[in-house]
């Protein structure tokens, strides 16, 4: 029975526990209010596979590993508490196998824990930052878990040495206090003494748990739980005609909503979105981890004082806005929105939406950007590209070619609508492509037709760089042209077209059918459509492009076509799939200029290199144009080629093309 005096203390931690909860969800709740979306059902499974069975922990195998090993060591109090009660009543068959597994779950997490000391005060990895709140939460676990082992030890010391147990490291224990040659008085009295440490230690643990690191146990499945199921790629829609909007984007921390400032406390500074990180890995100022930490640690300063305001009905004294107080510029512009961030944090933080709002606040109400997005600007606002390029001559690449305009062609007599984006239209190298899409689909007798001038950009260099407005508006004249011809289905060669036409149009009132072409050319290839005969007998590297890998899930389609063509040594990048690095273009990176650090494109070279390719292959122009110029700059165009995959389908189909036709300098 649990004493009166065990009482008062129990409810003196339940105490502090309840306040310092309450106190971090007060803080989440200064922000805009927002209704979760998706079944209960598929966020429960979630949490099951990520929170419980550490899914995307694991990813970072080592210390996902001792993760997982504190995890249940932290379940090992509640579990003794609970089974110690029916210890002596359970039939054998039960007792002792739950024995068993106490004692090396015991045994498993106090290694871990000494495993997590030496990671992080010996080796010491630099994407950690060691704070004294991280040391008091290892040594507070770690002596829960050696007294709860110890109590263990004693407890088969006093029992009846012809008593069966399965417990190796208690029962080892044990016998190293029987041959100490303490008496039975002397145990019983340890025993008492290692209980009430250990009792006193789990009711510190309860109380302190809000107040510190170990508070990510509560948010972070939360965190997972209510996690955001839209589309990976899509950016959460701004109402620009909201009558009651002071103002559009963030540069309070109060305009973020509840699941973004969860977010912030979920975090458990592990560092894996810095790992990932393209600026970061580049020496540009952004850490994805420091974002995160600077705005929650301007939220734990706010908040209180706002919600004081609230209460009292006054208001608050005007702080300074985010942006160039909390977060710096130079680290909310070097994002290349290539979400490598969001895709290896276990707890499922999500930091491109949080710096795409406040770059809206940016653009949208105070007209503060890096000034080479001035001249993208204007391109897109008058001729719909950001070169800023003559809207006539945006099908001028079709000349030479059988490309039929959709405007002298009824809509019902073709397939798909073929979006060939700007910079297909436009830059030399990439109309290369183009061509060869269009070739591939006449070889197939395919019905398609194209824009032309009445094709304007998508919206995505606008929208990624905070431009809401601008993009609205592009995005609307597009989808009036698509609404007028009844378009049901669209093709595209570009990952930034893609996302945006396939999951961000829906949220201005358009859904069609939209395909990728290495979505289009796999199943033309597996459908026995394509017969890739022609030697190419290169060695070759593909590149996944962040929009279509991470944003949008085509990891294998790229690749089975490449693996069709027999002739081809294919070799894995070190650094592919969800792990594969940025080019550098995303987030209106293709229009500025790094001036800070190693430049990305040459760095995400550099790593591709080691697999000693002739040939690199993508399935973005955004990476077309950054690969060619890190070639160039690194004096490899005789080794070296980057191709996008239709080129190289072309290429197994008709013969190997030379590079010679394609200008040294692009158009664009």
């Amino acid at each position: 029975m649990i004493k009166t005096f065990d009482l008062f203390f129990i409810l003196i931690s339940l105490m502090a526990f309840i306040r310092g909860m309450n106190r971090r969800f007060r803080l989440w709740r200064i922000g805009k209010s927002i209704e979760p979306t998706g079944k209960m059902g598929s966020r429960l499974k979630t949490l099951l596979v990520e929170g419980i069975a550490h899914r995307r922990i694991l990813q970072d195998f080592y210390p996902g590993l001792l993760h997982l090993f504190l995890f249940f060591g932290f379940l090992i109090p509640l579990f003794v508490i609970i089974i110690t009660q029916f210890m002596f009543t359970l039939p054998p068959w039960i007792a002792l196998p739950l024995s068993l597994v106490l004692d090396l779950i015991a045994l498993t997490a106090i290694a871990g824990v000494i495993l997590i000391f030496f990671r992080r005060y010996v080796s010491r990895p630099s994407r950690l930052d060691n704070r004294a709140d991280d040391l008091s939460a290892i040594i507070l676990i770690l002596f829960i878990l050696v007294t709860g082992i110890f109590l263990e030890s004693l407890r088969l010391s006093v029992i009846s040495n012809d008593v069966q147990s399965w417990a190796p490291v208690g029962k080892a224990l044990a016998s190293l206090l029987n041959g100490a040659g303490l008496n039975l008085n002397t145990k019983g009295v340890l025993a008492m003494v290692v209980f009430r440490i250990h009792f006193f230690l789990i009711l510190a643990f309860l109380a302190y748990i809000p107040y510190s690191k170990l508070f990510h146990i509560i948010s972070a499945p939360i965190n997972i739980l209510f996690r955001s199921i839209e589309p990976k790629g899509i950016l959460s829609h701004l109402d620009l005609e909201d009558e009651k909007a002071e103002s559009f984007g963030v540069t309070k921390i109060e305009e973020f909503t509840v699941k973004q400032l969860m977010d912030l406390d979920a975090c458990t500074r592990c560092g894996r979105c810095q790992d990932h990180c393209p600026a970061h890995l580049t020496e540009k100022p952004l850490s994805p981890k420091k974002i995160i930490n600077d705005l929650k640690n301007h939220m734990s300063q706010r908040g209180p004082q706002l919600i004081k305001a609230r209460k009292k009905g006054s208001e608050l004294e005007e702080v300074p806005p985010l942006v160039g107080h909390v977060i710096q510029e130079d680290e909310l512009w070097a994002c290349t929105t290539c979400r490598s961030c969001m895709e290896h944090c276990p707890v499922y933080i999500e930091h491109i939406d949080k710096i795409v709002d406040m770059r809206r606040h940016q653009v949208l109400m105070e007209s503060k950007f890096p000034e080479e997005l001035t001249a993208a600007f204007k391109g897109l606002e008058t001729h719909s590209n950001p070169w800023g390029m003559g809207r006539d001559s945006r099908a001028d690449w079709v000349e030479e070619l059988d490309v039929p305009i959709l405007s002298e062609n009824p809509a019902e007599d073709i397939e798909f609508l073929l979006f060939v984006g700007c910079i297909r239209s436009y830059d030399d190298r990439n109309k290369k492509v183009t061509e060869s899409m269009t070739k591939i689909l006449n070889h197939l007798g395919i019905k398609f037709a194209i824009l032309g001038i009445e094709e304007g950009c998508c919206g995505d260099p606008a929208r990624r760089v905070g431009n809401e407005y601008l993009y609205q508006i592009l995005a609307q004249a597009n989808i009036d042209t698509f609404k007028r011809y009844k378009i049901k289905k669209i093709l595209t060669t570009c990952p930034h077209c893609y996302n945006t036409l396939m999951v961000e149009y829906p949220q201005l009132g358009f859904s069609c059918d939209v395909v990728h072409h290495t979505v289009f050319l796999q199943e033309a290839i597996q459908n026995s459509r394509i017969k890739l005969d022609t030697p190419l007998n290169k060695k070759l590297t593909y590149h996944d492009p962040c929009y279509l890998g991470r944003h949008s899930g085509i990891y294998e389609s790229p690749r089975d076509v490449l693996k069709s063509i027999r002739s081809l040594d294919f070799r894995e990048a070190v650094h592919s799939r969800i792990d594969s690095l940025c080019c550098g273009a995303g987030g209106g990176w293709m229009w500025m200029d790094e001036k800070i650090g190693k430049r990305v494109n040459i760095h995400r070279l550099e790593d591709v290199l080691t697999t000693h390719p002739e040939w690199i292959a993508t399935a973005c122009p955004f990476c077309v144009t950054m690969f060619d110029d890190a070639i160039k700059d690194k004096g490899m165009e005789d080794k070296l080629k980057i191709w996008d995959i239709a080129e190289i389908v072309e290429q197994a189909l008709f013969g190997e093309k030379k590079r010679a036709s394609i200008p040294s300098e692009s158009s664009t």
